[in-house]
């Protein structure tokens, strides 16, 4: 056969590129049966040859199960009657054409369908409607884009819904992710987050540091935040700080560019929680002094430092009188409510250096610190009997209370505190004996009377 002869009239045979295109385009049957997309030529809307690999991939076992066909048989109605009215539009999209066709098996492929009008003809007479279409079948890529669409959006649902902040920066610290939580701790969307530097989250004087240790990291791999969960400070939009747990974590991206995740927790409530717990350990929980543990802390404190500093300091012991009658007429409201108005007056009538403690149901003590006399302690002991002896109003009665106070003075009465706790409650029950709401220092020759 005379590859120059144009065979316009007669059918080509099935699966061999008529020899008019050959002559014309210059076209190789090898080349186009080792494209693995799927190569058709149309004339008029109707296929006049086909690859090897359009056969496989359209499940036709033979070429001539697709040879003379329409092509527009091959895809949904919608695009079937597009390809029918106007294939030149089809070659107008340089980028392809995203579209499904429907192999001879039934099975529907996702393709990228590219469009080119043939310009054949001899003499400057060009056949018309003549075109090649290469389709690429993208039906693995759709599933896979699909999926990892799927598990993005599933990541980021994910991500949404949990109660930890996570903040995702490069490597200079930019803000690139900015998860629901993150806006909530620190008071800021994430709309304004992104693009700030991560530093507008931590308080202004801890920034240095944190800039130094990130350096250090990427300079040398070292470094005592990364991978492990420790505690700092944020601060919120408005300036507020608050104690949050953070785990930072690196991340590759390829090309060499590093990506940090931190993972970061409000532990403000658990930080309430745990001083709570702490302050009950040691304070009273009705008046809010400091229990019997603590004061013994304080007093063994006290004496070692007033040792040291060969200074003076007083202890007071103090039970109240006619408090019983307030539980036995009252009850353990009124009996409370007393309590704590006895609490507030003490801690009224002495300075912010000393302790004030309960250490029993009606009983307290006083540590006065650097008190310079046993006449400037006597000062004070009046001057709480006389502010306890104000009526208190409790459960719709005025209550009135007493108080017996015993006094003992460092280093004169005991050089230790058990024995200057042993001296303030023997002088505390001898002024009780003597006839309350009175105040008595520890005589040791008293004592040996008794």
């Amino acid at each position: 056969m005379d590859n120059n002869t144009h065979h316009t009239d007669s059918k080509p045979d099935h699966g061999i590129v008529p020899p008019a295109y050959i002559g014309h385009a210059g076209l190789s049957l090898q080349l186009l049966n080792a494209s693995p997309n799927m190569i058709c030529f149309c004339r008029d809307g109707i296929v006049e040859y086909v690859n090897d690999a359009a056969v496989k991939v359209m499940r036709a076992g033979t070429p001539e199960n697709l040879i003379g066909r329409p092509f527009r048989e091959f895809f949904d109605v919608d695009f079937g009657a597009l390809i029918a009215d106007d294939m030149d539009a089809f070659s107008e999209d340089e980028a392809g054409t995203p579209l499904k066709t429907s192999t001879l098996s039934g099975e529907w492929l996702d393709m990228a369908m590219h469009v080119t009008r043939l310009d054949l003809g001899s003499a400057g007479a060009p056949m018309e409607n003549v075109f090649v279409i290469e389709c690429n079948d993208i039906t693995q890529y759709i599933k896979t884009s699909e999926l990892t669409r799927l598990r993005e959006a599933r990541v980021a649902r994910i991500l949404n819904s949990i109660t930890e902040a996570i903040i995702t920066t490069d490597e200079l610290g930019n803000i690139e992710d900015f998860n629901p939580a993150a806006e909530k701790s620190f008071g800021i969307s994430k709309q304004q987050a992104l693009g700030e530097n991560v530093e507008i989250l931590i308080p202004e004087l801890e920034r240095p540091e944190h800039r130094d240790q990130m350096a250090r990291y990427l300079q040398t791999g070292e470094s005592n935040i990364m991978g492990e969960l420790r505690e700092f400070e944020g601060v919120r939009a408005d300036g507020a700080r608050f104690p949050i747990e953070v785990t930072v974590s690196e991340i590759y991206e390829g090309q060499n560019q590093r990506k940090f995740i931190a993972v970061l927790r409000d532990i403000t409530e658990r930080r309430q929680r745990d001083e709570r717990i702490e302050f009950l350990a040691h304070h009273d929980a009705l008046t809010g002094l400091p229990n019997r543990h603590l004061f013994e802390d304080r007093l063994n404190h006290a004496i070692n430092a007033h040792r040291r500093r060969r200074a003076t300091m007083a202890l007071m012991f103090i039970d109240l009188d006619k408090f019983k009658p307030i539980n036995d007429t009252l009850g353990h409201e009124a009996e409370d409510i007393v309590l704590k108005a006895v609490a507030e007056r003490l801690l009224e009538r002495v300075r912010t250096s000393d302790t004030v403690a309960r250490v029993g149901g009606d009983e307290f003590v006083i540590i006065l610190d650097d008190i310079d006399s046993a006449e400037s302690a006597g000062n004070v002991a009046a001057g709480i009997i006389d502010i306890l002896t104000n009526p208190i109003q409790a459960a719709g009665e005025e209550c009135t209370v007493g108080a017996s106070i015993g006094v003992a003075m460092f280093p004169d009465d005991a050089n230790d505190a058990s024995g200057l706790l042993a001296c303030a409650d023997q002088a505390m029950y001898r002024a009780k004996a003597a006839g309350r709401n009175s105040y008595l220092f520890y005589n040791p020759d008293a004592m040996k009377k008794t």
